[in-house]
């Protein structure tokens, strides 16, 4: 096909009757004989040349050209302000080169070699009217578009806690490697207690940030949803360890064991002769008696389940026992799923995003969820339908049961926790915290609840104000913090057995407290807690928007029951104390230093009151990613 505007082949007539009304009025003006001045008799005469007819038309749009030059044989594209493309020829659709087009109109025209003709580069400008109309319309588009964009964010964020991802570094991704040993920091404490922390697998689950991640109640299953609007369950497993990838290289100033399922500790059969060489403990810093389970917390990295069906972020999942799945979300839904079901079983509606949902801990036929409504909603799975509701006049934020499901706990944006309770199937309020004692303020919003596993009288409240708190009734008995640049934590737990706190911070690390009695006999339960805050922690970069403790642990026993077993022997047993563990200790000499055995002895005296040895922390990213994060050592003294 030839030029656009080649004579040859583009030229045309139209018939004189079918506009004589125009050929007729010579003797009047244009603009009286036709509306808006428009040159019909341009097209009646005999076609002149294209570059005449060319300006004629440019002058009557209210175009100008610089350039009067001939414009014969031009193959290009015209760009619209809107974005569309006009080809001259359908081959031309693969040459998205040909032409370049600026903002401000300029149309360069190149050669059939593909380059660039200056001599023929023809600068269009439009008509101020025009371009007024077109700035204005990209303009009040880019405002929409920019709105539209920082509205949701904020409202997310908000929600979330999330209104900024940080910046930083990011965990590498691993595949099929050796676990590695990652840094942990400490504040103010005396005893590092995650003093061997490995990272252990590294799972690419999601496309976006991961929002949102449980365990199930028996800790079987993990599930996990964000921003990619899929809920997929994992299944968890403890496996046989295999020392080629679940053994890290050795470090010559940490001593190694292996334990067995009676607590006995063997030496570590990997690199054991490199060990041997080195007869004297070089301690140092990151020193640590690091023992390795029969057992290891495994996640299989193809997940069971891929739950299809949400339409925008997942904000929050609940696990009942019998292993069915609650997920609610921006797309104003909450869906019931059930593990070995690939389809949603139930759909609730509501009126606004779902930002929190728990199943009953004693009746999974039934529900709560909170959305930005205000309204908290009792739900009935079987009847698909809302058997209560209770209205804040706030936006709920965070929902849970108390242990016994008499009643539970509602947070707000404004930092408020109602405390309610049910007669039959309805909300009694009972009483409000506001933790935010000076003015309302969205700073102070609550992020989650948890009760304590070891007293039901005491919840523990996340919120955004950088503070995490044990409320005992009404009143405030514990604070905990970390960092003071580690902005919000993301829903504080407890671990398993109620003495430690783990959260993942704005900062992206995971946070450990130790929340452990020493004075469980006291009967004034308001000073379990200290009421000062308590800032001694330690912490590790994990990339994490979340962060769970896992319930299980990979030994059976405690490591205040380790004991050594026929293979070590001390240089001199009659020097060492008999004081532990005395029954175990032969008395011929072996590698087992003086120096090996003192730290050893130590770090395992120290773990009487420490239980974080086989401590596994899972974490979802800002990256789609989860990781799980274990610890092996033995308490060590700073």
């Amino acid at each position: 096909m030839g030029s656009l505007y080649e004579e040859e082949e583009y030229r045309f007539f139209d018939a004189r009757d079918s506009i004589g009304s125009v050929s007729e009025a010579d003797d009047h003006d244009d603009d009286d004989v036709v509306p808006n001045g428009f040159r019909y008799d341009v097209w009646a005469m005999a076609p002149e040349s294209v570059h005449h007819r060319k300006n004629t038309f440019l002058k009557f749009m209210g175009l100008s050209s610089e350039d009067n030059q001939s414009v014969e044989e031009v193959d290009s594209r015209v760009v619209q302000t809107g974005g569309a493309v006009l080809r001259s020829d359908a081959k031309e659709e693969e040459e998205d080169s040909s032409c370049s087009c600026s903002c401000t109109g300029s149309l360069r025209i190149q050669d059939s070699n593909g380059e660039e003709d200056k001599g023929r580069s023809t600068e269009v400008k439009p008509a101020p009217l025009v371009q007024k109309v077109v700035d204005r319309n990209i303009k009040a588009g880019n405002t929409m578009s920019r709105t539209m964009s920082r509205v949701k964010s904020q409202l997310l964020g908000s929600l979330l806690s999330m209104a900024c991802k940080p910046a930083q570094k990011r965990v590498k991704s691993r595949v099929a490697e050796k676990v590695q040993r990652v840094i942990v920091h400490q504040s103010k404490k005396k005893l590092k207690e995650l003093s061997a922390m490995f990272v252990g697998q590294d799972i690419q689950a999601h496309k976006g940030s991961i929002l949102t991640m449980k365990f199930s109640l028996d800790g079987r299953y993990l599930a996990s949803a964000g921003e990619d609007a899929v809920v997929q369950v994992w299944q968890v497993v403890e496996d046989e360890r295999l020392d080629e990838k679940d053994v890290p290289d050795v470090d010559p100033s940490c001593l190694y064991f292996t334990v067995n399922n009676l607590s006995e500790l063997a030496p570590l059969v990997a690199d054991n002769q490199k060990i041997s060489m080195v007869k004297t403990l070089k301690k140092t810093k990151n020193s640590a008696c690091v023992i390795f389970p029969p057992k290891v917390f495994r996640i299989l990295e193809k997940p069971v389940h891929e739950f299809y069906g949400h339409k925008g972020d997942v904000l929050d999942l609940s696990w009942s026992k019998d292993n069915f799945l609650l997920s609610s979300s921006v797309d104003e839904t909450v869906r019931l799923w059930k593990v070995g079901n690939d389809a949603c079983v139930k759909t609730f509606p509501h009126s606004n995003y779902v930002t929190c949902v728990q199943f009953h801990p004693a009746n999974e036929n039934y529900f709560i969820s909170g959305s930005i409504d205000g309204k908290v909603r009792l739900w009935s799975v079987s009847r698909t339908q809302v058997v209560d509701w209770m209205d804040i006049r706030e936006i709920v934020t965070a929902v849970a049961y108390s242990p016994d499901g008499k009643g539970g706990v509602i947070g707000s944006m404004t930092g408020c926790c109602s405390f309610f309770s049910f007669s039959g199937n309805r909300f009694q309020l009972e009483a409000s915290v506001s933790l935010n004692s000076k003015k309302k303020s969205l700073c102070k919003r609550i992020i989650g609840f948890q009760f304590c596993p070891q007293d039901s009288s005491k919840v523990m409240v996340t919120c955004a104000d950088s503070h995490v708190r044990i409320l005992h009734g009404s009143n405030v008995i514990g604070k905990f913090r970390g960092q003071r640049n580690a902005g919000n934590p993301f829903r504080a737990l407890f671990t398993s057995d109620g003495r430690h706190i783990v959260s993942a911070s704005e900062d992206s690390n995971v946070y450990v407290w130790d929340c452990n009695n020493k004075n469980n006999n006291n009967k004034n339960k308001t000073s379990f807690f200290k009421h000062k805050t308590v800032r001694s922690c330690e912490w590790f970069y994990a990339g994490a928007s979340v962060a769970l403790p896992w319930s299980g642990r990979t030994s059976p026993l405690p490591p205040s029951y380790f004991s050594l077993g026929q293979e070590f022997f001390l240089e001199s047993a009659a020097k060492a104390s008999a004081t532990w563990p005395e029954e175990k200790l032969p008395s011929s000499s072996s590698p087992l230093s003086k120096s090996k055995y003192k730290f050893f002895r130590t770090s395992s005296e120290s773990s009487d009151n420490c239980h974080t040895w086989g401590m596994v922390i899972v974490t979802a990213g800002w990256d789609g990613r989860i990781r799980s994060f274990l610890n092996y050592g033995l308490p060590a003294t700073v």
